[in-house]
This record gives structure tokens, C-alpha cells and sequence, in this order.
């Protein structure tokens, strides 16, 4: 309404303005025209400031009606819907409601229907309370099954010991003793009818009101809801009327105060004045379209006021009488399971008073002198002679722990598996399972089999030769595809507690890659020098083993380079100890390459990229090469 008004203003200004300029304009002599030109100019002007103040006169009407009407309240309240309704509280209008101390006697007595703005408040407060006492006759239920459970659990056992107990022979001569347990049997089964009464009463009593409780009150909560729904929507719709007709009305005002303002323009021969008629007839569809829109704001003003005092009061009202009878129920529910404890509890205090003359009863005295009086003498007792039937010597103990060490060979260290291997191989420098891998590897044809060490392995295969060596038995059978040792191998390895160039040394070789695509030969032999002499041999065997596969005869059927297989075993030579995933990933290709230039200085082969021969101080004829098995004897 600022806006037409403003509108309204500058025109009239305008308007004034220009009726000045033309009147200074006649005293100046610089008007032209004659008496009749002046007189039509004249009747336009009287015509568009009686056009004016009526277009004044309407929009000061609305504006006041405005002012005493609630769509402005209503239309704030529609702006933005909560998650369940489709309705916002305002704050004021909220903290009015939600305040005890402004609550007429009505509202006491109804205190749910002045809670309109409160709506999503209340509809959680009656999903949460529903759902409260599910959860309360869903547990009463659990708790029935389990007292359910513990009597037919304890009167089992009872008939079981009972079972038992006559079974043993001779039986007990203690006869106080043997009737007083016979009797604890016997209250065990009184116990399991107790808890039975328990469980029956609590489905009887408490679950069954509590679920016909819950049936009622969903059935009245789905009810309200979805009457809220409609109510909500009805007047949503009716808010999406108003806009749509203000919108329609406001464009009409502006049109004909733009088409007003171009009755004052001087007549040119690009500017034609609007006729009077069109004038006259534009006007008349704008307050007639003003009436309406007036008609659609008292329509929505009276849905409004329905809404808010008639149709959601009705709506909280069936609402609150959900929660009166969830609270009463809750407390006759929770009163009654009182009272079924209290008569639980005196069937238990029956029973222990029971027992207790139950322990009166025995007296050690008396069942002594029975015992003794009665007890028949037996021939003294011949002790058998003491004999060693253990089946095994130490000595043999101790082989066979050295030989089924086996089944502790993956997942440990170097030095474990050589310790537990020294006393029947002590001429091995390596472990035994590397070098029964290896020869595994060549005797079933690996080195002339396209891809050996990268192929997978059938897995169902690999863990029967796992468990196999597992259990020390090193035998690989002849038809074994050579891909299971090649991958038992790398398994092993990778499976070793510490990789074989220990993590103090990882940060040295990684910069040694990182320096060039050379690394000096006493580099190499430094930090070989510093491993432990297991780890050293078990290194120079891998490298002895790749030389013979990357031979030219081999490598041309099995594609794999000593550069191939240094990338296969560097996981196992070198481990980064950081636990940065970045880091991890951007070192990967430094420590192949470190394993890479490894590999080829013990082998006498150095890379194409890397200086000659000499920088590793190895003849350039690949002359030092060693024998794969040469490692076993370092």
C-alpha cells in the first residue's frame, strides 16, 4: 500500500508541476495556443485530478482495511511451513499462548485449544507420548517372555537335578542333606509357577489395557491429523488466492496511473494521448477488480478466524484428550504392576522362609554317627604301582616342536623362525619355507610361465598349501600350478612382523631414490652392512631367484623383468612406518624404485637409466651374478 501511495504522490506532483510551467508559460507569451485548445487542456487536467484523488481515496480505503485485517498476520504465519504442519508460530503471538500465568478459567480447563500456534509442539508431544507407550507394553511384553522363559528354564533344572541326583550310586548317606536338597528341588518348582502367575497377570492386566489404549489413541491421532491437513491446506489455498489477486489488482492501478501520466505529455508525432474513454473504462476495471480483491480479503480475514478459533481449538481439544487418557492409563497401568510385584515378591518370601526350616533340619552330629554306624567295612584299598605312560621323551617332544613349528611361520619374525629351526636345519641362513617356496617355484616349471609372482593363485589351492606348511610339512606336490608357491611366498613375506630392510633404514633409502636415478655402490653396501645377517641372505636369495627368471630364455616367455619382480617384492622390503595416507601414497613409487636399483646392483645388472657399471663398483658383464641358492650359505 506505500508503494500505490507513493505512486499516487509523484503523479500529482507531476501533474501540479506541469499546470505551473504552463501558466508561467501563458505570462511569458510562450503558450501558442488558442482559446479553444487552451479550454480542452483545460477539462483534461480537471479530469485527471478527479482520476487522482478517487484513485487516492481507494487506496487510503484499503490500506485502512489492511491495517485492521489478519491476512498480514496470516500471511507472515503462511510464509514458511514447520515439518509437520502448515503453519509457523510467531514468537509473540507464541510466548502469549504458551504463558501460564495469562490463562483464562476456559483456558484451564482446555488448555490444548489455545495452542494453536503451538501446533508442531503438541503433535510431537502426542507422537512422542504414543510412542512412549508402545515402548512401555512392548517392554511389559519382553518382560513377561522372560519370567515366561525363567520358569520353564527352572523347572527343567529342578526335574534334571532331581534326575541326577537319584542316579548316583551309592546314593548320599547323609540323609538330612539329601531330603533338604529334594526339598530346594521341590520349592525351585513352586518358584516356576510364581513367575508364571507373574507373566500371566502382567499380560492380563497391564499389557492387554495398554494395548487397546494404544490402538484407540492412534486411531484419534491419525484422525487429527489429518484433519489438521485439511484445514491447513483449505486456508493455504485461499493465502495463494489473495496473492494472486493482489498481484492482478496492483498491476491494474499501476497501468492506469501510467496511462494517466501520459494524458499530461504534450501531443507529438511520436507521443499520442490515451483516450478519454479508454481512460474512463481502464478506471472502471480497476475498482471493480479493487472490490473483489477487497471481497477476497474479508473471505480469507473469515477463514482465518475459523481456523484459528474454531476448526484447530476442535482439532487440539480431541488432541488433549489423547494425552488425559494416555495419563490416566499410564498411571492405572503402572499401580497395577506395583501391586503384581508385591504379590511376586510374597510368593518369594514363602519360599525363602520355606528353605530356611528346610537348613534347620540338618545337624552334622546326628548324620555322622548314623553315617559311621551304619557304613559297612570294605577291604583295604590296593594302590596301583605308579608307571610313566607318557608317550613321548623330551628329546622327541623337542623335535617335534621344532618341526610342527610350522603352524606359527606366518605372521611371526625372521629371528623366531630361525631360532625354532636351528637345532634340525642349523646350516640354513634362511628360513626354510623360503627356500622350499623357491625350489617349488622352478621345479614346477615357474620361470617359463607367463606372469610368475604377478598371476594370482587359485585361492582355494593357496590355503591348502598354507595349512599344509602351517602344520611343517614343506612338500609341494608335483602338479601344483607354480602360481600357489610363487603367491605363498609373497604372502609370506608380506605376512613377516618386520619387513626385511627394518623401518629405521626407510627414510634413508626413500631419499636415496629420491636424490637421482643413480645410487652409489657403498650406499647399497652401507645399509646392507647395518641388516641383521637373516635379513641380508634372505634379500640376496629374492635377488639370486629373479636374476635366473629374467635369464633371456626365461624372460622372453614369462614377461617378467628383475625391474618387475623388484616392484612385487619391495611391499616386503620396505614398509613406510608412517601412517599418513598421503605420504603412504606418494612414497610407493620411490621405495619400487629403491628395490629396483637394489635388485640390480646385487645382480651385477644395473638400469639402463643408471650410471655404469663402475658407479656400483660391479663388473658390467654381469660376471658376480649368484647362484639363486648361494644366499643360503652367507
Amino acid at each position: 500500500m506505500d508503494q500505490k501511495q507513493a505512486v499516487g504522490d509523484s503523479f500529482e506532483k507531476e501533474h501540479s508541476r506541469s499546470l505551473s510551467n504552463q501558466e508561467i508559460g501563458k505570462d511569458r507569451g510562450e503558450f501558442k495556443g488558442d482559446k479553444e485548445e487552451l479550454q480542452k487542456l483545460r477539462q483534461r487536467n480537471e479530469f485527471l485530478e478527479d482520476l487522482v484523488k478517487k484513485l487516492r481515496q481507494e487506496i487510503s480505503g484499503l490500506k485502512r482495511k489492511s491495517d485492521h485485517s489478519p491476512s498480514q498476520r496470516a500471511e507472515a504465519k503462511w510464509h514458511k511451513t514447520g515439518p509437520k504442519t502448515g503453519l509457523e508460530v510467531p514468537s509473540g503471538q507464541a510466548s502469549t499462548a504458551a504463558s501460564p500465568t495469562q490463562q483464562s478459567p476456559t483456558a484451564r480447563t482446555q488448555p490444548f485449544a489455545d495452542l494453536v500456534y503451538q501446533w508442531n509442539v503438541v503433535r510431537g508431544q502426542i507422537d512422542t507420548g504414543m510412542r512412549m507407550t508402545r515402548r512401555a507394553f512392548r517392554f511389559m511384553e519382553r518382560l513377561s517372555n522372560l519370567h515366561k522363559k525363567f520358569a520353564g528354564d527352572l523347572e527343567k533344572a529342578a526335574r534334571e537335578e532331581k534326575h541326577k541326583a537319584s542316579a548316583i550310586k551309592p546314593g548320599d548317606r547323609m540323609m538330612s542333606c539329601r531330603g533338604a536338597f529334594y526339598m530346594v528341588l521341590n520349592q525351585c518348582s513352586q518358584m516356576a509357577t510364581v513367575h508364571l502367575q507373574f507373566a500371566d497377570n502382567i499380560n492380563n492386566t497391564v499389557i492387554m489395557p495398554w494395548t487397546k489404549f494404544y490402538e484407540i489413541g492412534s486411531s484419534i491421532s491419525e484422525s487429527t491429523s489429518v484433519a489438521e491437513k485439511t484445514h491447513s491446506k483449505s486456508l493455504s489455498t485461499m493465502f495463494q488466492n489473495l496473492r494472486r489477486s493482489e498481484k492482478e489488482t496492483q498491476h491494474l492501478i499501476d497501468d492506469l496511473l501510467k496511462q494517466a501520466a501520459k494524458m499530461n505529455r504534450p501531443e507529438t508525432l511520436f507521443h499520442k494521448r490515451p483516450k478519454k474513454e479508454n481512460i474512463e473504462r481502464l478506471q472502471k476495471k480497476t475498482i471493480e477488480c479493487m472490490g473483489k480483491h477487497k471481497s477476497v480479503c474479508e473471505s480469507v480475514s473469515k477463514q482465518q478466524k475459523a481456523y484459528l478459533e474454531t476448526q484447530m481449538p476442535n482439532v487440539l481439544t480431541q488432541m488433549q484428550s489423547i494425552e488425559e487418557m494416555r495419563v490416566t492409563s499410564f498411571r492405572k497401568q503402572i499401580l497395577t504392576y506395583g501391586k503384581i510385584i508385591e504379590n511376586f515378591s510374597d510368593g518369594y518370601i514363602k519360599a525363602a522362609k520355606d528353605i530356611e526350616s528346610l537348613g534347620k533340619v540338618i545337624h552334622k552330629d546326628e548324620d555322622i554317627v548314623n553315617f559311621v554306624s551304619n557304613c559297612a567295612r570294605n577291604k583295604e584299598l590296593q594302590l596301583p604301582d605308579v608307571q610313566n605312560k607318557l608317550t613321548k621323551t623330551p628329546e622327541e617332544l623337542a623335535g617335534d616342536v621344532a618341526t610342527l613349528s610350522g603352524k606359527d611361520v606366518f605372521n611371526s619374525s625372521l629371528n623366531e623362525i630361525m631360532e625354532s629351526q636351528k637345532k634340525m636345519h642349523p646350516e640354513l641362513k634362511v628360513p626354510r619355507i623360503i627356500i622350499a617356496l623357491t625350489d617349488a617355484v622352478e621345479r614346477l616349471g615357474g620361470y617359463k610361465v607367463e606372469g610368475i609372482f604377478r598371476v594370482p593363485a587359485s585361492v582355494k589351492d593357496l590355503e591348502q598349501l598354507k595349512e599344509l606348511m602351517r602344520k611343517g610339512d614343506y612338500k609341494v606336490n608335483e602338479g601344483t600350478s607354480p602360481h600357489v608357491p610363487a603367491c605363498l611366498l609373497k604372502d609370506f613375506l608380506r605376512k613377516l612382523r618386520d619387513s626385511l630392510i627394518p623401518d629405521a633404514h626407510y627414510e634413508k633409502c626413500v631419499d636415496l631414490s629420491k636424490a637421482g636415478n643413480t645410487i652409489e655402490a657403498k650406499a647399497f653396501e652401507g645399509i646392507l652392512s647395518s641388516l641383521p645377517s637373516v635379513n641380508r641372505a634372505v634379500i640376496q636369495h629374492l635377488v639370486s631367484m629373479s636374476t635366473q627368471i629374467a635369464e633371456p630364455e626365461n624372460l622372453k616367455i614369462n614377461k617378467m623383468t628383475i625391474s618387475n619382480l623388484a616392484m612385487v617384492f619391495s611391499p616386503s622390503l620396505l614398509r613406510n612406518p608412517s601412517t599418513d595416507p598421503l605420504q603412504m601414497i606418494q612414497n610407493i613409487k620411490h621405495e619400487v624404485r629403491f628395490v629396483d636399483l637394489l635388485f640390480h646392483h646385487l645382480a651385477g645388472k644395473p638400469l639402463a637409466t643408471a650410471p655404469a657399471a663402475g658407479t656400483a663398483n660391479i663388473p658390467a658383464d654381469g660376471s658376480t651374478v649368484p647362484k639363486r641358492h648361494s644366499a643360503v650359505m652367507l
